[in-house]
């Protein structure tokens, strides 16, 4: 078995190899989308730079997957599965959403019943508490999080196995929940038809929050990208500091809701490169004081584990987790006949 594996966003493409089923994933490589035509040319590019020979490709990809033909949510990129897999001579290709794959990362939070062990995998994951909680598995783990979009997926036991629940959660209605917010909405919607919640809890949405509040402030008006505006929050910008401030903000109201429509009583965890490097604004506070707004419905809420997970590789992990797992293999998998 040669397997490499990938992370498809809408900025970055990073892929992975693994020898055989028993070892680690290596040669980790980070590509830039907007540098190649077409998926099969990363592909190319990264089997050529490390001589690599290979007969299985396990993708996550941020958009939806369920149909053969793939178009991704953020950028140029699109494929047809069968094309691929014939091109690329593989036995045997999975394509799956991204953060299936990053949800798929964390299945043993639900299976496993041994307290040490329990503990060590926490570790092993590099999950960072956020706010105390009560884990109820038999409930649903919600992972999410914000990087060129918004990726949401929630994870299931079902007797001794975990399903994931994909869907295109970062494109759900902003519904504000305060009368800045709603100022917020009302600005987007002079230039825009309808506003996503990643229209705001995403990279873009970071500019786009950081706009607003020039605006707002009657500052200065220049356009820059997430990463510099980070920097300058770093700088004590105040227009910076708000727009990731209110960013983490509208990421609790969609987590709420999230929790609400699918009973996420197992825990929240927030991953990707964005909310590892923003940290420090990402607090149990501002998940209280939302809480704290929905008096009937706070205990229900507080009780709930929420962990920042700050391992960076989640969604190549969770690429090769969910290719060598027998539900993938029924459900997702195509081969090569």
């Amino acid at each position: 078995m040669s397997l490499i594996v990938a992370d498809i966003g809408g900025t970055n493409a990073r892929l992975a190899f693994q020898k055989n089923i028993n070892s680690e994933i290596c040669l980790i490589e980070n590509f830039l989308c907007s540098e190649f035509k077409s998926l099969e040319d990363i592909i190319s590019a990264y089997k050529k730079k490390h001589n690599i020979i290979n007969e299985h490709i396990s993708i996550g990809v941020a958009g939806p997957c369920e149909y053969n033909d793939v178009l991704l949510s953020n950028n140029h990129i699109k494929f047809n599965k069968i094309q691929l897999l014939e091109s690329l001579n593989l036995k045997s290709l999975l394509v799956i959403n991204d953060f299936v794959a990053q949800s798929f990362v964390f299945k043993n939070l639900l299976l496993e019943e041994d307290e040490e062990k329990y503990k060590f995998l926490f570790k092993k994951l590099k999950l960072k508490k956020i706010k105390n909680g009560t884990s109820k598995k038999n409930s649903t783990l919600l992972v999410t999080g914000p990087g060129t979009g918004l990726g949401v997926c929630n994870l299931k036991k079902i007797d001794n196995n975990v399903i994931p629940i994909p869907g295109e959660g970062g494109n759900t209605y902003f519904s504000p929940s305060n009368s800045e917010q709603i100022e917020i909405l009302s600005h987007l919607l002079k230039s825009q038809k309808y506003v996503s919640v990643e229209d705001l809890v995403s990279g873009r949405g970071i500019e786009n929050l950081f706009n607003f509040y020039q605006i707002k402030n009657k500052g200065k008006i220049f356009k820059i990208k997430a990463r510099e505006i980070a920097n300058l929050a770093d700088k004590n910008d105040r227009n910076a500091i708000s727009a990731i401030n209110q960013m983490y903000k509208i990421l609790v109201v969609s987590i709420i809701n999230n929790i609400f429509l699918n009973g996420s009583l197992a825990g929240v965890i927030i991953c990707g490169g964005i909310s590892i490097k923003l940290q420090k604004f990402l607090n149990q506070d501002i998940f209280l004081n939302e809480f704290k707004k929905i008096d009937q419905y706070f205990d229900y809420l507080n009780n709930i584990p929420i962990y920042l997970c700050k391992n960076e590789s989640n969604g190549l992990i969770g690429a090769k987790e969910c290719f060598h797992d027998s539900y993938f293999k029924k459900t997702y998998m195509i081969y090569n006949k």
